[in-house]
């Protein structure tokens, strides 16, 4: 790749367009951007739901977002930020778009070479420096994939960018941690979180498999209390848990949060359980363990490049629920057994 003036950029934008997961990986690559271009003015262009991850953290001077899919009026006006770099970190089309759209001479990304139409319209149209990852010759030849923090630190390489701080941030302020105090107050500890999602029903799961689960782990931690987070696609699921729990006062069904509550709410967490989404990258980025729960038909590829980051961890692979339920436990017992908590109550096998 040719030289990348990072050092006399006056105006930098990044262009992440993906969800909130992808968002928290890249707060390294931003970091290291921050330090090796201290004097720029950086603004990061980003789907709306996204950009409370950036809030606090100081990685970026400006942040601008759009609902839905950027409209025309969205995309002309990306030419008044005046970008001497643009740096495209989602491979995606409508990141590549919005990238050459900035103006920027200098436009930098990544593609993945078994899409060889974007790999030619990214060399040829999108971008000025580039250069390609294969992951599926890759997977194929059973090779081992980077995590998504070391791919982007390949093209932090490629530009001659130091990428010494690997680590996820984010940032929570007094009041936010306040926020999570108060709604936790007449909460028992251990707080253990359970992210709904409605592909807890993949595999032939039912809503009594997951209210199985929940009854098994709140077994194990019986101190404790359970915390069951859900978003709007998840309203009916989360009815449907509750009548199975017969409203347990253990069990908390939290909905409606913004992306700071949800962070705040995970603060106080001593483990979070959940399927693929974002929450396993905002666990990780508050520093709290995991248990990961990944489809049969993306495991392969997800338990490598989109694993819990640099915090204590376990990837199950989805199978019946009988025999995915058992895993869990066996993981929720080991964590409460090797974790210095005194009010974990064990359950003996």
């Amino acid at each position: 790749m040719r030289p990348i003036p990072l050092n006399s950029a006056k105006n930098i934008a990044v262009i992440r367009t993906d969800h909130i997961g992808d968002l928290i990986v890249s707060t390294p690559f931003l970091y290291n951007l921050r330090q090796a271009a201290p004097q720029a003015n950086i603004t990061a262009i980003l789907p709306r739901y996204t950009e409370q991850v950036l809030t606090h953290t100081g990685l970026t001077d400006h942040v601008l977002a759009y609902d839905g899919q950027p409209d025309k009026d969205f995309t002309r006006s990306l030419r008044e930020l005046r970008a001497d770099i643009a740096i495209c970190l989602a491979p995606r089309t409508i990141a590549y778009k919005l990238t050459r759209a900035t103006g920027a001479p200098c436009r930098v990304g990544y593609y993945y070479s078994n899409r060889p139409l974007a790999a030619v319209m990214c060399r040829l149209f999108y971008l000025t420096h580039s250069i390609g990852f294969n992951i599926d010759r890759e997977l194929r030849a059973g090779r081992p994939i980077p995590h998504e923090v070391e791919q982007l630190g390949r093209l932090a390489q490629a530009m001659k960018m130091p990428y010494s701080d690997k680590s996820l941030h984010l940032t929570l302020t007094n009041e936010e941690q306040q926020y999570a105090e108060k709604l936790c107050a007449s909460w028992r500890q251990p707080l253990i979180v359970l992210q709904l999602h409605n592909n807890w029903l993949s595999s032939d799961w039912t809503v009594k498999d997951l209210a199985k689960l929940t009854h098994s782990i709140q077994q194990i931690f019986s101190s404790g209390d359970i915390a069951i987070c859900y978003g709007p696609s998840e309203n009916l699921l989360s009815k449907q848990l509750n009548k199975e729990l017969e409203h347990d006062t253990c069990y908390h069904f939290i909905g409606d949060l913004n992306f700071r509550q949800w962070a705040a709410l995970f603060s106080r967490a001593e483990l979070v359980l959940t399927p693929d989404t974002g929450a396993i990258h905002l666990a990780a980025g508050l520093h709290k363990p995991v248990i990961a729960v990944y489809e049969t038909r993306t495991a392969k590829l997800n338990t490598q490049q989109w694993a819990p980051w640099q915090v204590e961890h376990s990837c199950i692979v989805k199978d019946t629920a009988d025999k995915t339920i058992a895993q869990i436990i066996s993981r929720c017992r080991s964590f409460a057994q090797t974790v210095a908590m005194p009010d974990y109550s064990i359950e003996k096998q």
